[in-house]
């Protein structure tokens, strides 16, 4: 039977849920198979935040699916960064970083977030100050014990509402983001496009990298694999459908949707075909910071005839058509 590597998140259920927004994670304890990575979605209403929090074994990569959000990432040497991020960019918190995400639009906003860990911790401001006896916090600050004593009543905040942050804060340009959508795409052929977000282009991103990953109709990404990361990857529009061969010949093929992704782990064999009839888009992410591939029209195209006619039982005449290909295609139109 073939391991199952798809989840989804419209059959999960929100593990924290509050009157201002919700936040679903997929980890190793919802999919077993994840390994050095895992994700969740984050919705906030119009003027709620995310409070400040850190992830102790794990840095976070987070995708802004719609809404306009206010981040800020305190960082060793006391060192602040406040920036917008708007639908289509991307940022990056070091492992560690404490952050927080602030929802300024009038609509909801939603985020794709990935961590460099299958199980993921959190902690919270709220919790921070909660776990400190409150003379101590005020021989910190130099304030009577009585200011703390009356903040230590909510625990455990995560999602707070009604925040007024002001969008004309003075913002500068950050390490921590870059726009995802406004790239120009690395690869471009008939079958689609990618952007590349990795180590090179975002030289800040350690243990992950981001594909913005678009395929047209009938486009094919070629059977691949990975040698040095594994990936997940999530669809926002479209419908794909994926094979996956496991160690021991398990093959996992199955479709996914918007809501849907799944992991494969680092050099298994697999390709993405979108079956709809619009374009696939997809987020696929990377537990690399420079993630390769192997393709397998690079891989036929790398032996002798004589050696592929011996391994298919063909002669050896029957390959002298086959395209060699001194690199991959990566991205192919006319299936289905």
């Amino acid at each position: 039977m073939a391991i199952k590597h798809s989840f989804s998140f419209n059959t999960t259920k929100p593990q924290i849920v509050r009157p201002d927004g919700n936040r679903t994670l997929i980890t190793a304890e919802e999919l077993p198979i994840l390994k050095d990575i895992s994700i969740s979605i984050l919705k906030l209403t119009p003027h709620s935040m995310r409070e400040p929090h850190w992830h102790p074994n794990a840095a976070e990569l987070s995708y802004c699916v719609k809404g306009k959000a206010i981040v800020t990432i305190f960082s060793p040497k006391a060192e602040h960064n406040t920036f917008t991020v708007d639908p289509g960019e991307v940022f990056y918190v070091p492992k560690g970083y404490l952050h927080y995400i602030s929802n300024i639009s009038d609509e909801a906003a939603e985020f794709i977030i990935i961590f460099s860990h299958h199980l993921p911790e959190d902690l919270n401001i709220s919790d921070s100050v909660n776990a400190i006896p409150a003379h101590a916090l005020a021989a910190t600050f130099g304030l009577p014990t009585s200011f703390f004593e009356k903040i230590q009543t909510k625990k455990n905040v995560n999602i707070s509402g009604h925040v007024n942050e002001k969008p004309s804060l003075p913002f500068i340009a950050s390490q921590f983001k870059i726009n995802a959508e406004k790239l120009n795409p690395q690869l471009v052929t008939q079958g689609g496009s990618a952007r590349i977000i990795n180590g090179n282009s975002f030289p800040i991103l350690e243990n992950l990298a981001f594909f913005n990953l678009r395929i047209n109709e009938k486009g094919i990404r070629e059977p691949h694999w990975h040698p040095n990361a594994s990936e997940l990857n999530y669809v926002l529009t479209g419908r794909a459908r994926l094979n996956i061969l496991s160690p021991g010949g398990d093959v996992d093929s199955f479709e996914i949707g918007p809501g849907e992704g799944s992991f494969i782990p680092a050099a298994y064999f697999h390709y993405i075909e979108n079956i709809g009839s619009d374009e696939l888009h997809m987020t696929v992410f990377f537990t690399h910071r420079t993630p390769n591939d192997l393709g397998i029209s690079g891989s036929l195209s790398a032996y002798s005839d004589e050696a592929l006619s011996s391994l298919f039982g063909v002669p050896v005449e029957y390959f002298k058509d086959m395209p060699r290909y001194q690199e991959d295609v990566m991205v192919v139109t006319g299936g289905g």
